[in-house]
């Protein structure tokens, strides 16, 4: 009776999961192939081209009219993008772009991709972390007693429109300074309280592999740092610049890699493919993914994706509430949407499929977990415990 009971729940759920749209469906991998080939012959280009990570960046799609060359705009959807790419730059690679699925105006690639008329709206700030008042010494951020950030490039493969440092963004790419590098290595070598270094952006991995070397060399050389990770969305957005050099490289100096999946239908052939090179090297790669209004706010979609990176291999680390930065309001969830998501899953995943659902804290005040509170309740009599199909049990 037991596990007729349990059926009925994993056969439901399997029903609302299949129409989560995966990287890995035929249907994806037919709009990929279609979009791929467009790109490929409008540029004159070959699949070596394709997969060259250079390439890539040198044929970002980062203007309205090019876009227009693949998909069907409106006249106002063309104004619209105009408009805002002129305040707020963007760009896409040719691989990512061709995740869109074109014919729908909600496609979750597409929201995270195109500029849209309504980051004009709303209230938020360009930095609600005070990231620049966290700021000791070179490009360092630092929130926490023991680990802090250094950022080594705004540049990105592509500019999610829900970028938490979209203030950085400006209008063109550039990485930081040696002088600012030495600088943010050298306040971590003169204080021995910190043992985690995080190097991001940006996107860390646009750096060149010898520039990297110079920066995980220098800390490494640091005895009381214990950690060392790196921030990237390449595996989501440029999985072609992961090869067995750079992994090598990550491996050389024990680097761990923290990336950003947000949706099921990003986990391709091409970015397992990434995710396998670095794995097979014995480099921990963990997801943080962001918690979209329209994107991926659906128990469902969470619960199908962190399921399928679980099944190549990467960590579903942390679920992060969308942080209130200036023109994302249209991204925004309310904190009980969240709640119910992690509600949902308990039980109805592995627990390694459970990200921790956490708030970042305004003025960079740190991450606050999110729980389900009412799982448990005490009192002179004991505890009260609420299962994950809502059942009660208590215990003395």
């Amino acid at each position: 009776m037991r596990s007729n009971e349990l059926d009925k729940i994993a056969i439901d759920d399997m029903k609302h999961k299949s129409k989560v749209r995966a990287g890995f469906s035929e249907f994806s991998r037919k709009l990929y192939a279609d979009t791929k080939n467009k790109i490929l012959k409008e540029l004159n280009a070959t699949e070596k081209d394709w997969n060259d990570p250079k390439w890539q960046l040198r044929n970002r799609i980062n203007d309205v009219d090019e876009i227009s060359k693949y998909v069907d705009l409106s006249k106002e959807e063309y104004g619209n993008i105009k408009k805002v790419g002129e305040k707020y730059r963007f760009a896409i690679t040719p691989y990512y772009f061709s995740l869109i699925d074109i014919n729908n105006p909600n496609c979750p690639i597409r929201l995270q991709s195109f500029p849209n008329i309504k980051e004009f709206e709303g209230s938020g700030e360009l930095d609600p972390m005070k990231e620049e008042q966290s700021n000791p010494a070179g490009k360092i951020t630092r929130r926490y007693p023991n680990k802090l950030i250094i950022n080594v490039t705004n540049a990105c493969p592509m500019y999610c429109r829900h970028c938490q440092r979209r203030r950085l963004i400006g209008d063109y790419d550039r990485n930081t300074s040696k002088k600012d590098i030495d600088e943010s290595i050298e306040f971590i070598e003169n204080n021995p309280t910190i043992r985690e270094v995080l190097v991001t952006g940006g996107d860390a991995l646009l750096l060149p592999n010898k520039k990297l070397e110079y920066i995980f060399d220098k800390l490494s050389q640091i005895s009381h740092v214990e950690v060392i990770r790196v921030g990237t969305r390449t595996l989501a957005t440029l999985p072609f610049r992961i090869d067995d050099e750079l992994a090598l490289l990550l491996r050389k100096y024990k680097v761990n890699v923290s990336t950003q999946f947000n949706h099921a239908c990003e986990i391709t052939p091409e970015a397992v493919r990434a995710v396998d090179i670095l794995t097979d090297h014995g480099i921990l790669v963990r997801n943080q993914m962001v918690l979209l209004h329209n994107v991926n706010d659906d128990k469902y979609c969470i619960q199908k994706t962190n399921e399928e990176l679980q099944k190549y291999r990467v960590i579903p680390y942390y679920l992060f509430h969308p942080k209130d930065i200036k023109g994302t309001k249209h991204f925004q969830v309310d904190i009980s949407k969240g709640l119910e998501i992690m509600k949902h899953l308990e039980g109805r995943t592995s627990g390694m499929c459970k990200p921790t659902y956490v708030y970042n804290s305004p003025l960079g005040l740190g991450k606050v977990p999110l729980v389900p509170m009412e799982n448990i309740e005490h009192d002179e009599n004991g505890y009260e415990f609420t299962t994950w199909e809502n059942k009660t049990v208590r215990k003395r």
